[in-house]
């Protein structure tokens, strides 16, 4: 995988405390542990468990060794000069050469735990560019195999590295220790690392940096601090499902330090946005090749809806009921404290009640006048069923806030040829032309409750 820029993910992934408890999966990574002293070249093996993979010759420099010597540190004896990035020792390997075609070096070491499949790792080493030599180049990387490596020649082993160098961007510094850094998700069973340059001369990108120098026509890499960790995104928190209150926004914020990629479900590419619509978010976010995602669901909360009704009269001396319609409400509050919807009317005056939610409150109210009712019962004695809809039906008239009334209708020989619960009218269908005996019961709607029982005739005439 190839990154676009100097790759700092491990302290972008993984919170400094982390960095600093996480545990590391190469050994030695410093080489500082030594079998004996480095005298010579290829003597990477001194390093273990590091070994070299192919035919090249990697170094081990180390200050065991006096400096000035072959191995030494910080000088050696063909005027490279340089003191390790922490401890005493680092390994050095050929990145390229124009005289010897394709000529690779590579250093490699056994994990000190598989890799497990679908888990994200962070890599990183330091590499430093060997002023004894003539050539700067882009190329270093490293790949990690279920199983060591051994190539019988000392030319670019053909695989793809895991972690890579930017193209064209040089490694020239030879004063401080580039970082080449990057993630990894894992296969599964990976247990080396191999590290060298996995690019062909036509792949790599040289150029002359220090003419006249000891080594000519070759660029050299000095290798230190190598490590392989577990790493996790910082938390990707876009809060908990939620309501918008009418023409209200959220913003939501991804940011990730360090992310790579910024994708919204609905093709958003700004770790930061403001939504006003409903609906589901999610996005996930990369730092190189690993990504964390997480959703949120927005739903809309309209203000409480009230409604009491229209100003209303009640006859003096009933007890009348209010009732309030009440949506999106959270709370509802009648202004003497009631919470029940109902409410009884026994006075006069206005009433007032309010509905509360998260995004605020509605007020509604109504007038309630006293007024004086006819509280008698009328029965007709007669209706003309015809059809011409004048006097087509037969019912009491009566004040309803007043009474409640139910009636039955009885033909000459007293059977019951129409009942009436609610006192609705009765239309005389199929009946004869006669006289009929009304019998009606009412309750008075007053306190306190009165009777009345009444019998009558009606007759029926087409």
């Amino acid at each position: 995988m190839h990154h676009s820029a100097r790759i700092i993910p491990v302290q972008l992934l993984i919170a400094l405390s982390t960095v600093a408890t996480a545990q590391n999966l190469v050994p030695n990574p410093s080489f500082e542990s030594i079998t004996s002293c480095p005298t010579f070249a290829s003597m990477l093996d001194h390093a273990a468990p590091w070994t070299n993979p192919t035919l090249g010759t990697p170094e081990l420099f180390h200050a065991c060794a006096p400096s000035g010597d072959y191995a030494g540190v910080p000088a050696n004896s063909s005027g490279g000069y340089q003191w390790p990035r922490t401890g005493d020792g680092f390994a050095g390997i050929f990145v390229y050469r124009t005289e010897n075609p394709q000529m690779r070096e590579y250093i490699m070491a056994p994990l000190l735990e598989p890799l497990e499949a679908g888990v994200c790792y962070t890599f990183r080493m330091f590499v430093n560019a060997a002023n004894d030599h003539e050539l700067v180049c882009d190329g270093v990387g490293a790949r990690f195999t279920v199983g060591p490596i051994s190539a019988a020649s000392g030319t670019v082993l053909p695989m793809e590295p895991h972690i890579d160098h930017p193209m064209g961007v040089l490694i020239n510094d030879t004063l401080n220790w580039t970082e080449v850094s990057g993630s990894y998700v894992a296969s599964g069973g990976e247990d080396h690392v191999v590290i060298g340059n996995f690019r062909t001369d036509a792949q790599t990108t040289a150029a002359m940096f220090n003419p006249g120098v000891w080594y000519t026509q070759t660029a050299y890499l000095l290798v230190d601090d190598v490590s392989l960790v577990r790493s996790e995104l910082p938390d990707l928190d876009l809060g908990a499902d939620t309501l918008l209150c009418d023409g209200a926004s959220l913003l939501l914020d991804a940011t990730v330090p360090g992310a790579t990629s910024t994708t919204w479900s609905d093709g958003i590419t700004d770790a930061i946005r403001t939504v006003s619509a409903i609906g589901t978010y999610e996005v996930t976010v990369s730092v190189g090749a690993c990504s964390a995602s997480d959703a949120i669901t927005i739903d809309a909360s309209p203000l409480p809806m009230i409604e009491l009704g229209p100003d209303l009269a009640f006859c003096r001396g009933l007890e009348g009921t209010l009732s309030a319609r009440v949506q999106h409400a959270d709370e509802f509050l009648w202004e003497d404290g009631s919470t029940r919807l109902e409410r009884a009317l026994r006075e006069p005056g206005v009433y007032r009640a309010r509905a509360f939610n998260v995004c605020g409150s509605t007020t509604d109210s109504v007038m309630v006048e006293l007024e004086d009712c006819p509280e008698s019962i009328y029965v007709p004695n007669a209706f003309t069923p015809n059809g011409d809809t004048f006097n087509d039906g037969f019912a009491p008239v009566f004040d309803t806030r007043i009474w409640q009334v139910d009636f039955r209708i009885h033909d000459r020989w007293g059977r019951i040829i129409h009942e009436s619960p609610e006192g609705d009218a009765w239309s005389a269908l199929n009946v004869p032309n006669g006289v009929y005996l009304v019998d009606l019961h009412a309750l008075s709607r007053t306190l306190p409750i009165q009777e009345h029982r009444s019998r009558g005739h009606v007759v029926v005439v087409r």
